[in-house]
Order: structure tokens, then sequence, then C-alpha cells
């Protein structure tokens, strides 16, 4: 069976060493904690050999290599950790193999340290993987976790529902940032299980909350005007965190019409434009785009006659806007800063003091209003995805403009509606029809006149006959009189037929013969109750196409009498 030991280390001899003989070994005399000790000297006499502290185990693993590991500086202790190696060993030749073990024993710090070394295999920034690790530690710090068997997913929700019940002032955090730091957590767990530190992720059950009910920072869109009112105040102001005014102004432009980041706008230079082709663009490298990816951008071609005076005399190869005003969020102090002075000049600008109080409790260039949202940075961008999407643009290329990975991001979070954007949206649509006249055509009683002259309806087309025209059936009604309904002497408004003069209506149909060129009158179905003694009575379609019900009808099957299609 297999012992622990301790490890022999060679050391340099004292300048005045003590040798002497014990038990017929030659060993130099130190004094060590106020007592004397014997260490044995080399074979050469020029260095001694000191124990180890602590007891070391020697053992030969399941594919038959001998390793050796430290223990501990209790020897029961180091006897009974040896012991539980070889139990493990025993197992892994058995068949019953934990292949976690190891990764268990292991601080919690340790793993931590080696995720955040996989952000940047992976190539993210560093600033994304010390977000990332900050919140994993905080969380198990919090919750006394030392060892990956600790994890606890309840735990780390006990936690964060403690964090979001405090205020600000305290520590207290919302929902977006709660959902944060579950996103890392779990994140940290596929990751774990990923290169085989735990077999299941014991976070995979912890659920996000609904931002929506508690919205801790939200950025609205800029108007037009005041846009321009925050790029004039940027243009005469004194520069701030090293931008001049005129720059900080054509920065909150390029802002507008590109959506670029503040990290991406910190990374132009003049060489990221190219504003001498057909279609102007700029260029954000993939070190400096969020999702690490070159990206080309149309630019408009206002902006791009702008640019090119102010590019004019920039140097090459370096900064448009150089300084650290896009590291820590510090953006949000330049607009700050010019909104806070567009918004004097404005109030200012009023031509009463009742006009200068309207304007003062207004929201207009505030960087809070009365609703709690801001306008800091990178509203700009709200800014200019809200633009493109009220001017029409297709929602699928507002996506591309945006570099967004999901639609629902784009339309949902950066594209702002208004109660004037969704009027504009409804009065788009067709207006309300008056349903009577729809009714009238559905059933065949629409007063509509029909083409023609006056008092003549159109005769039946047919067959080529003389004057090539087929005899049939007019009318010597007027063109204007209104179509009855159900055979009931009135009309569709229920008032009663007659001609505009108030004389009585014609009400019957001449028919005439083709072939002995005779004339005959029968009455209009509809304008009096049907007899059956009437064998003169035929009734008239809206194609004027007369359709016999008798077969006692003197001129059936001649032809000045046609039968409508399938009633013969």
């Amino acid at each position: 069976m297999a012992r622990p030991f301790k490890k022999l280390k060679s050391c340099p001899l004292p300048p005045i060493p003590t040798i002497v003989t014990r038990r017929g070994r030659r060993c130099v005399k130190l004094t060590e904690g106020g007592r004397p000790v014997y260490h044995l000297l080399t074979r050469d006499g020029t260095k001694y050999l000191k124990r180890s502290k602590k007891w070391y185990g020697k053992y030969r693993d399941a594919d038959g290599r001998v390793c050796c590991v430290p223990l501990s500086p209790d020897k029961a202790a180091a006897e009974m950790l040896l012991a539980d190696i070889i139990k493990r060993v025993e197992r892994e030749r058995a068949g019953i193999i934990d292949q976690f073990a190891d990764h268990r024993r292991v601080p919690l710090a340790d793993h931590i340290e080696a995720y955040r070394r996989s952000f940047a295999e992976k190539g993210h920034t560093g600033r994304q993987a010390e977000q990332a690790t900050a919140r994993c530690r905080a969380a198990f710090d919090e919750c006394g976790f030392v060892f990956l068997g600790d994890l606890d997913a309840e735990a780390v929700g006990a936690w964060l529902a403690a964090r979001r019940g405090l205020t600000k002032a305290d520590g207290g955090i919302g929902h977006q940032t709660s959902n944060h730091y579950t996103t890392a957590v779990k994140a940290f767990g596929n990751w774990c299980v990923r290169t085989d530190r735990l077999p299941v992720n014991p976070f995979r059950h912890l659920t996000k909350l609904n931002v929506d009910v508690d919205v801790r920072h939200e950025r609205r869109d800029l108007s037009a005007e005041e846009f321009d009112a925050l790029v004039e105040a940027a243009r005469s102001g004194e520069p701030f965190r090293g931008l001049p005014g005129p720059d900080r102004a054509m920065l909150y432009t390029v802002v507008n019409f590109t959506g670029l980041r503040a990290s991406e706008l910190a990374s132009l230079t003049p060489e990221s434009f190219d504003l001498t082709a057909d279609a102007p663009t700029v260029t954000v490298e993939a070190a400096y785009s969020k999702h690490r990816r070159q990206d080309t951008l149309p630019v408009h071609p206002g902006l791009a006659a702008r640019l090119r005076s102010w590019l004019a005399d920039r140097p090459g190869g370096e900064r448009l806007w150089p300084g650290k005003w896009a590291e820590h969020f510090e953006a949000v102090d330049l607009i700050k800063k010019d909104l806070a002075a567009a918004r004097a000049a404005w109030v200012k600008a009023g031509d009463s003091a009742e006009e200068r109080d309207r304007r003062d409790r207004s929201d207009f260039l505030a960087y809070r209003d009365h609703s709690g949202r801001v306008a800091d940075f990178h509203s700009l961008r709200h800014t200019f995805i809200t633009r493109i999407v009220r001017a029409g643009v297709n929602p699928r290329d507002a996506k591309e403009l945006a570099r967004h990975s999901t639609i629902t991001l784009t339309m949902d979070r950066y594209a702002h509606v208004g109660l004037r954007d969704m009027a504009a949206a409804v009065a788009r649509l067709d207006g309300p029809t008056d349903p009577e006249p729809q009714r009238l055509r559905a059933t065949g009683t629409d007063p509509t006149p029909t083409a023609g002259p006056p008092h003549k309806r159109p005769t039946i087309p047919g067959a080529a006959g003389k004057g090539g025209e087929r005899p049939g059936c007019t009318t010597d009604a007027p063109q204007d009189a209104p179509v009855r309904e159900n055979g009931r002497g009135r009309s569709k408004t229920g008032d009663d037929v007659r001609p505009p003069d108030g004389s009585p209506q014609d009400r019957t149909l001449r028919v005439f013969d083709g072939g002995e060129g005779q004339e005959r009158r029968v009455h209009l179905e509809g304008f009096e109750p049907s007899t059956f003694g009437s064998v003169d009575r035929c009734s008239i379609q809206l194609s004027y196409r007369c359709v016999c019900h008798t077969a006692r009808h003197p001129i059936r099957g001649r032809v000045g009498c046609q039968l409508g299609p399938g009633l013969e």
C-alpha cells in the first residue's frame, strides 16, 4: 500500500557550517526555532538536504502513469487523502469514472479566472470579459460559494431579489441589471458544462424578469428642432473632454445620419470615409464593432458634402475625435452639457415672462423629461433608427442599417412611435364607405343609370342582322327612372315612380318582330302586380335581355326574343 512521504530539498550550506557525524552519516547542525536540528549532507558535501513540511503521496493512475501529489502537513490527514486517491483510481479502472472530481477540488476563483481568459481566446474585448467575470464574482462572493459544488441557483435568485428590494443609494438594482447578472451566471454555468467542469448547468432554470414593469433608464429620441438646437449649441460651445465645439457638432451630426455607437465613432480616422465613390460610405473596423465584424455603412449625400470640407485639413491616420470621451460612459457628459446650454438659450429667447416660464416647464431639450426618459448620447442612435422607420424604410432594411441581430430589437426598443405617428398611419387608410350603395349593387337594385341616350334603352346584342344589329327589345321608359324591387310599385327609397314632370310613367315594353316588322307592347314585370291571365308578360333583366315565362307567347322562338342563359 502506498504511504505518504516528505520530499528532500537541497539547500546551500551556511557561511560557517557545523559539520557533525550522526549514526555514521555526515550532517550539518543548524538552529531552527531555538532548537538544534540536523540535516544530511549531499554526497559532494556542498549542500544539505531539508525535508518538506507537507507530506506527499505517490501512486499509479488508471493509465499506469506514476503521479506525485501534495497532501497535507499532518501525516494522518495525508494518509486519508492518499487512500481516497487510490480508491478513485480503482473506481476508474473498474469503469466507474467521476470525471468532475478534480474540478470540484479547485477553488471557484481559479475557474472564474480561466473563464475570463476564455473571452480573449474568442476575440472578445477586455471590457466584456471584465464585466462578465465581475458580475459572477460579486454574485458568488455574496452567496458564499467557494467551490463548484457550492453553486446554487436558489441562493443566487434570493440574493438578486434582495438587491432589487433596496434603494439605489443602498446598492439596489432594477430588473434590467438583475437580468444582466442572471445572464452572466448562466453563461458561466454553460461554460463549465462545455469544458467538462460540471455535468449540468446549476443555473439553467434561473429565469429573467420583465424589464417593462421596472424601467430605470428609458431613452427617448430627439425631434428635428431639438437636434438642430443641440448642434448649434455645441458648435458655439467651449472645448469639453478634449473636443472643440465644431468637432462635437460634427460628431452629433454623424451619429444622427449613421447611428454609430460612441466606441465606433472614437475609432474613426479620415481613411474610414470613402466620400469620392458614387455611394459615399463609412467603415468601422471589426476590432471596434460590437459584433466583431467590419461594417460598411452608407453616408447621406448631404452629410458627405459637409464631411468633405470638414476633413480637408485633418491629418491622415489620426483619430477624428481623440481622447477618452467614449470610455466609461463619459459620452453622456458631452451631450448633457450641450443640451443644458441649448435649453438655456431656448428658454431665454422667449419674448415674454409667461412664454419663458412655459418653456422652462416643457420637456424641450431636457436631458430627463417628465416621464423619466433620458436623452443621452446613445439616444442619438435611437433618433437615427426612429427617423428611418418614420421615413417608411422597410423593417428589414432598418434592421441592417442598425446592425441588430433581430428585427424585434430594432422595432421594439429603438424605434419610438408617438401618437402623431400612429395618427398619420391611420390617416393613410381608405375612409369608410357608405354601406347602402353596396347593398343596392349586391341585390341588383342600384339606381345608377345605365349608359345610353336619354329615353332610349340599348338594343339587345345578338347575331348580326340588317344594319349590323339584331332586332330586340327597347323600352320607352326614361333612362333615369328608378328600378323597382320585387314587383312592388315603390322605388328603392319608397317614392312613387314618376317622371320629373309628374306625368304617369309609361310601363310598357315594345317588342319588335324581326320577321314581320310588327310591334307589340307587353307589361314590365314589377310595374304592376302579376296576373295569371297576362299571356303577353315577360320580365327584363339588367342586361335587357327578354326572358319569356309562358309557352303561349306569340313570338316565342323568333329572332326578336332571346331567352336568358341557362333558362331555355
